[in-house]
């Protein structure tokens, strides 16, 4: 049997839902993200085109459009209408260069080191920078307000449901009573 990232969005989006009554998601652009690079003509030489890293931007647009987002995305919202969870998508602008601790909270882009290193200017505070833009993501989540999806759980916890009665349960509780 072959497995299809459909199965695999629609498994993740199933256990994400089951398990949180409010689930906070990147807004992505994938479409801009995934945008064709612009030939650029040579002045020199008319009818022909300079360098302009159209291979290496066609590998980065596979690779983007590979991972499903908006895949997974469909499937959250189809899932959630079931679970009664709350899916929100918050703007990415800038939280990779936030810093996630509260006291601090400074925006600076020179905070971003590298792709994977993030050191606050102001407090000090490191981390791996997807890491900090996951953390800022769900704190502006969260901040969006209380949220209570169709089962009244509140924001940020885990749903907690009665364990279902099964036969064997009930046998135990009445060999016990």
């Amino acid at each position: 049997m072959r497995w299809r990232r459909a199965d695999f969005n629609a498994q993740a989006a199933h256990r994400l839902t089951r398990r949180y009554g409010h689930v906070v998601i990147e807004d992505l652009d994938t479409k801009g993200m995934s945008a064709a690079v612009k030939p650029k003509p040579d002045p020199g030489r008319p009818g022909r085109f300079l360098r302009n890293g159209a291979a290496a931007k066609s590998g980065l647009n596979k690779a983007i459009l590979d991972k499903g987002w908006y895949g997974l995305e469909v499937a959250l919202r189809a899932k959630a209408r079931y679970t009664g969870s709350v899916i929100h998508k918050i703007d990415p602008a800038y939280t990779s260069q936030t810093c996630p601790e509260p006291a601090c909270g400074k925006v600076d882009e020179k905070s971003r080191k590298s792709q994977a290193i993030f050191s606050c200017t102001s407090c000090g505070h490191t981390g791996h920078a997807d890491i900090v833009g996951a953390r800022n993501i769900k704190a502006k989540g969260q901040a969006a307000g209380l949220v209570v999806s169709g089962r009244g759980d509140p924001s940020g916890s885990a749903k907690r449901q009665a364990p279902r009665s099964t036969a064997r349960a009930a046998q135990a509780a009445r060999a016990a009573a």
